[in-house]
């Protein structure tokens, strides 16, 4: 079973600067991951939802999603799959006044490739599309990175 608490700790132990966001993993059904947080530790001058939060949200909900992804592919008990971003791209939609919601999944037919070529070579790249809404579920934000 997976334990995001468990993962939210490693990622806060791993980098500081997540202590911060106050982020929550809240679902992974091995394919689709989501992430929380709130407005409060988050907002810029405005009151919105600040780009930079973000931004480091929406990588960090991608990174997280391929590295589920991945310890499932390699199995319990074999070595850990080492995840990386190489590259990303972002488009901000709307202002968000509240909390935010991610969600975070690999892009079309790309997580069957993904896992094969990792059980065969070890090593993969995997596209992943993000959304961030708002409470009403209105796209504010949308994530791609490899």
């Amino acid at each position: 079973m997976i334990d995001l608490d468990a993962l939210a700790d490693r990622v806060r132990a791993a980098i500081p600067l997540t202590t911060h966001l106050d982020f929550r993993f809240t679902a992974f059904d091995g394919e689709r991951l989501t992430l929380t947080a709130p407005l409060a530790p988050n907002h810029n001058d405005k009151g919105t939802f600040f780009a930079g939060s973000q931004a480091a949200l929406l990588t960090l909900a991608g990174w997280a999603c391929t590295t589920l992804m991945a310890d499932s592919a390699v199995g319990e008990g074999e070595a850990s799959v080492d995840v990386v971003a190489v590259e990303s791209s972002l488009q901000f939609r709307a202002p968000l006044h509240g909390d935010i919601e991610i969600r975070a999944w690999a892009d079309d037919g790309e997580s069957g490739r993904f896992h094969q070529r990792l059980k065969r070579r070890g090593k993969a790249s995997l596209a992943i599309l993000a959304q961030a809404t708002d409470a009403q579920g209105v796209v504010v934000c949308e994530y791609q990175g490899l």
